[in-house]
């Protein structure tokens, strides 16, 4: 298994978007797209996330599937490219629009959606489709064309589902709130890969400001992964990683955890408490000043939940 970034494949394609999207072969029947590092604009056309396809002697199986139509299109037709066989099974890793937006493509071929139990609550309760509006005023111009699809297939909270596809295992376990309350693992058991959602990231900065997030549901789950025998991890938002990005996830909710709760008890508001972070060692790291104030926030008003 491969993990240097100078042994990857490319395989570039002609697109219509003013950026460069490129299909990147990681190992033998294991593919994925690179999104850019930052939130959506009319720069990046929202493609700001990682998607894979796994190549099995039965067809494709999609894990997540980016942020609109058109970049799922171009994503499916790269895939067709190497390979032209049915996509079976597209697996959203969580409800984020980076990574479920896409999915009415593979829907309109027949992939089976395999998702969280809460992703398909939440599509059925309308929530999703509130976040969905005011998002498309958020970033004007760039979802309209979105069309949410809830799940064929949903995995209990707490369980593992299998799906065997040929010769090919995959263990798919729905995660308690983390970083979302609808994250999903998939354990391709076997080349021993590992795909994680953004549960864990290396030299980028996690976004812990989800409504229905638990910084201490989510170092619970990293625990878990590191029991996974894995060799290669595969993120939301980084190239292939080792296990070692698991400790380095775990060491940014685990410093902003027992910072904001040490001030925080001794008695410092939460614009002091932002004020103290300046200078420490994750300052330069990708996605820092997009995300670490909000991680804070989130934490402090996560802690007064976990005392009632």
């Amino acid at each position: 298994m491969m993990f240097l970034v100078k042994l990857f494949v490319i395989i570039p394609l002609v697109l219509s978007f003013s950026f460069s999207m490129e299909l990147i072969k990681v190992d033998k029947n294991l593919y994925m797209v690179r999104g850019n590092d930052g939130l959506p604009s009319p720069q990046n056309k929202g493609f700001i996330s990682n998607a894979f396809g796994v190549l099995t002697d039965k067809g494709w199986i999609v894990i997540d599937t980016l942020t609109t139509p058109e970049l799922s299109k171009e994503f499916l037709t790269k895939l067709k490219k190497i390979a032209d066989k049915p996509i079976l099974y597209a697996i959203i890793t969580h409800y984020h629009l980076d990574h479920w937006y896409g999915a009415k493509t593979f829907k309109d071929i027949k992939a089976k959606i395999i998702g969280h139990e809460n992703l398909k609550k939440v599509y059925e309760s309308g929530e999703a489709q509130g976040i969905l509006n005011s998002q498309k005023k958020i970033f004007k111009g760039i979802l309209d064309s979105v069309i949410l699809v809830e799940p064929d297939i949903t995995v209990k909270v707490n369980s593992k589902k299998t799906l065997k596809v040929g010769e090919d295992v995959f263990e798919i376990y729905a995660m308690p709130p983390a970083h979302t309350n609808t994250d999903l693992v998939i354990y391709w058991k076997n080349r021993k890969v590992l795909f994680v959602g953004d549960l864990v990231y290396k030299e980028r900065i996690p976004f812990m400001g989800d409504r229905n997030a638990s910084s201490k549901g989510w170092l619970k789950a990293l625990e878990r992964l590191k029991n996974f025998d894995a060799i290669t991890i595969l993120g939301g938002h980084n190239y292939p990683m080792d296990k070692s990005a698991i400790d380095w996830t775990y060491s940014y909710i685990k410093f902003v955890r027992e910072t904001v709760k040490r001030l925080k008890d001794e008695g410092y508001f939460i614009d002091e408490i932002k004020d103290f972070f300046k200078g420490n060692p994750y300052e330069k790291v990708k996605m820092y000043e997009v995300f670490h104030n909000r991680n804070v926030w989130k934490v402090y008003n996560e802690l007064d939940l976990e005392l009632e």
